[in-house]
């Protein structure tokens, strides 16, 4: 019997090979934080920053991988409180309103001008709240997991949660004991931001376990989705996404819609899974409905950017950018978006 052979990973078979970072550096943002960047790619080239997700996720090894590393100059950071921006998980004076004009303090710290944005998930939110503050510094948006940060947004993804991923739902409800139920949010809340590690972590664990599981469609080949191996970048996430969803959400004023005419004129495409749990395809529709001028391609996929139907179509929209100047097609034909858009009900 022939020994097995490893899987795949599919990283290498649609992103740009791992190359090795140009350099790093740190932005002290005010009295508590500072942000830790990295540049990757050709330092004269077009200048593109990933916005990573969350919020608190931090930065992945593979971020830069979606640029052409010829063409792009390609800048990478980690918001507040997240990855190897410092302190740690930290809450205090961390808001979207700030989150903005962080990336803005990076921009005039590294002398550019303009630049093109690129965000996915907490980062789709960011990058449009972004482009609506700085439109004259965004060239253009390539977006991917719509989220718009409304009470909604996070109601839906709960609700799939437990209608595709139910033993999870069940297993995140079942870790407060029942007499902390009947308020699980707030509670959970409290667990994640105790000082008590023994308190603070186990919390963070099945946060991070419950939503990486729901981010597949498919188990990626390599690793368990379920295991967050450090505790501290599961702390740094959960805390901080719990801290913006009990605080920060933009409900009742939409604010993202509202704003949607300050960016019409910037190329923009969204990138969307069907089957995408955490933030549902209703999120994308409803930003298409408030923003028609931009293109939205929907993937057999689920949430994650590593998923193969992301990845090609996130390096197609970048390489775009790299021969035209903008991530959209050059013509938008009848497909899966156009066809989900048919399937909505009339007003």
């Amino acid at each position: 019997m022939a020994d097995a052979q490893p899987s795949k990973d599919p990283k290498d078979e649609f992103l740009y090979p791992a190359s090795e970072k140009n350099g790093e550096g740190t932005l002290k943002l005010d009295g508590i934080h500072t942000m830790h960047y990295e540049e990757f790619g050709n330092p004269q080239g077009i200048p593109i920053v990933y916005l990573h997700g969350g919020p608190g996720a931090g930065h992945g090894d593979h971020f830069h991988r979606y640029f052409d590393p010829k063409v792009f100059r390609v800048i990478i950071y980690d918001q507040r409180g997240a990855g190897l921006s410092t302190p740690a998980a930290e809450t205090r004076d961390n808001t979207p309103d700030l989150l903005v004009e962080d990336l803005h303090k990076l921009k005039n710290h590294l002398g550019i001008d303009k630049w093109h944005v690129y965000g996915g998930s907490w980062g789709s939110t960011l990058a449009l709240l972004y482009g609506e503050e700085h439109p004259e510094s965004t060239l253009s948006l390539t977006l991917r997991g719509i989220f718009l940060m409304r009470k909604m947004d996070i109601e839906m993804f709960y609700d799939a949660a437990e209608l595709f991923r139910p033993e999870e739902a069940k297993r995140i409800a079942e870790f407060l004991p029942e007499n902390e139920r009947s308020d699980f949010f707030e509670n959970f809340y409290k667990r994640l931001m105790s000082d008590d590690p023994a308190i603070s972590f186990p919390a963070a664990q099945a946060w991070a376990r419950f939503e990486n599981v729901c981010c597949y469609l498919q188990q990626p080949p390599d690793g368990d989705p379920r295991i967050v191996e450090s505790n501290q970048d599961a702390l740094n996430v959960a805390r901080i996404e719990a801290h913006y969803f009990r605080n920060c959400l933009f409900d009742p004023d939409d604010r993202i819609l509202k704003n949607i005419d300050r960016i019409r004129h910037i190329p923009t495409i969204m990138v969307q899974g069907l089957y995408d749990i955490v933030c549902p395809p209703q999120i994308a529709y409803d930003l298409k409905q408030a923003f028609p001028e931009a293109h939205l391609q929907l993937t057999v996929s689920g949430h994650a950017a590593i998923e193969p139907e992301i990845m090609k179509a996130l390096v197609a929209a970048t390489n775009r950018i790299r021969e035209t100047g903008s991530p959209l097609p050059k013509a938008e034909a009848p497909g899966p978006a156009a066809a989900f858009k048919a399937q909505q009900p009339k007003p």
